[in-house]
């Protein structure tokens, strides 16, 4: 029989995974309600119109686009801000600022490789409406509390400004209709390195004295109160440059008071190949093992939705990649804390006992205890090995005799004692016993 395989760059996730997977997307929405954002939802597949007024030249190669039944150009999501962009459009009169959550699948078609799928989960926080630093600060603070939760440590949220490297371009010669190319190279740096960086540069025509300068800045990294005025010295005598690193002076304050030392760093090498963005811009790094890239990422994108046709509207948000996550909490042991045991397992002693021992799973599950139920008739041997697998507080044994005296057999997994207790008393008996642990 031949193998049946998923598609490319996507996966199965089975037992543990979807516990991890859980449990993430239940504390992400936890932090993120906790900071006043409400849920927003959208659907996986939009208009080509609509997923191409993005822009960029990674779109069309990205996406999944093909013809639906109606012969229209649609395409699978490859993201969570453009349909809230569209949203937004057609919806003027939100109160500002609109700060709101999405949790969804997305896919690109994309190289598959560690840490990169074609399909993965997104956990999404955006501010529309507000054009101060401190939205963008906002949405950095939201996706450190998640991995304070789930790291602990061996994180760090790299920040740097599109105007701070449109600064670097201009004080370089460079005219800002190409400044986009230069982004999309600096982009690559942690992936290429400093010679491939150069050698790209010089293959999209710019001279060398240029990318020489642009490379050497990019260097510059550190915390904001010791690396931002030697950003502000470098950028001196533009004025984008200028008004970019006093956006991040005050996003630098503001992360002064709130987080811990060594969880921000101000990184002018920090580009986000999106040709979205216009100001502020974020990706979190994790450190340790395993190896998959950047763990979230996002920035300032105000003229995206004016692309919908909605009118210029100020927007920040940031995106935690669950899946690249989830390898991560694996690999760390995570699943085992998760996997917690059942209140009970029933054991029917062969086949005219199941229907009894259904009745009283039933009447178990309606007050709350968590029971499973042996279906394949196995000996009563082998299900109480399977419910100490199961981590089983209870079995209830369901045997012919004890039902003709009106009553189950019920052990006690942890202390290996075995009680009679009467049909009638079983639910109050488990759990009282239930309740004790």
């Amino acid at each position: 029989m031949s193998e049946m395989r998923t598609v490319r760059g996507m996966r199965d996730l089975m037992g543990p995974e979807i516990l991890v997977r859980n449990y993430l997307l239940d504390l992400a929405e936890g932090i993120f309600q906790l900071y006043g954002y409400e849920p927003l939802d959208s659907p996986v597949m939009e208009l080509w119109e609509t997923l191409s007024a993005k822009g960029g030249e990674e779109v069309e190669a990205e996406t999944f686009k093909f013809k639906d039944k109606g012969d229209r150009d649609v395409g699978l999501r490859f993201d969570l801000t453009v349909p809230l962009a569209r949203i937004v459009a057609s919806n003027p009169h939100l109160p500002k600022p609109f700060r709101r959550y999405a949790i969804g699948k997305a896919w690109r078609y994309d190289r598959p490789q560690a840490g990169r799928y074609r399909e993965f989960m997104q956990a999404d926080v955006d501010v529309i409406g507000s054009l101060s630093p401190s939205a963008d600060a906002e949405v950095v603070l939201v996706a450190l509390e998640f991995f304070r939760e789930v790291l602990g440590e061996d994180y760090v949220v790299r920040v740097n400004n599109r105007k701070v490297l449109r600064g670097l371009t201009e004080k370089a010669g460079i005219e800002e209709s190409r400044s986009f190319e230069c982004f999309r190279a600096i982009d690559r740096l942690d992936r290429i390195g400093r010679a491939g960086v150069l050698e790209e540069l010089k293959t999209r025509g710019f001279k060398s004295d240029q990318s020489e300068f642009l490379v050497d800045a990019i260097d510059l990294k550190g915390e904001g109160s010791k690396i931002l005025p030697e950003f502000r010295e470098l950028l001196s005598g533009s004025s984008i440059g200028t008004e970019g690193v006093e956006e991040l002076e005050y996003m630098a304050e503001i992360f002064a008071e709130t987080t811990e030392e060594g969880e921000v760093e101000f990184d002018m090498s920090l580009a986000r190949g999106l040709d979205y963005y216009t100001g502020p811009v974020f990706e979190a790094a994790w450190l340790g093992e395993p190896k998959v890239g950047a763990i979230s990422g996002g920035g300032r994108y105000d003229k995206l939705v004016e692309r919908f046709g909605g009118p210029a509207t100020a927007a920040t948000g940031i995106s935690i990649g669950i899946d690249r996550i989830i390898d991560i909490a694996l690999a760390r042991g995570l699943a085992a804390n998760l996997e917690g045991g059942i209140d009970v397992y029933i054991a029917p002693i062969k086949r005219p006992m199941v229907k009894f021992a259904m009745k009283i799973r039933s009447e178990l599950v309606q007050a709350g205890a968590s029971c499973d139920i042996d279906l394949m008739e196995r000996p009563l041997k082998k299900l109480l090995e399977i419910a100490d697998s199961r981590k089983a507080k209870l079995v209830v044994i369901v045997g012919q005799k004890d039902l003709e005296k009106g009553s189950v057999s019920v052990r006690d997994m942890a202390t290996k004692e075995t009680s009679q207790v009467a049909i009638d008393q079983i639910t109050y008996y488990v759990m009282d016993k239930t309740l004790e642990e």
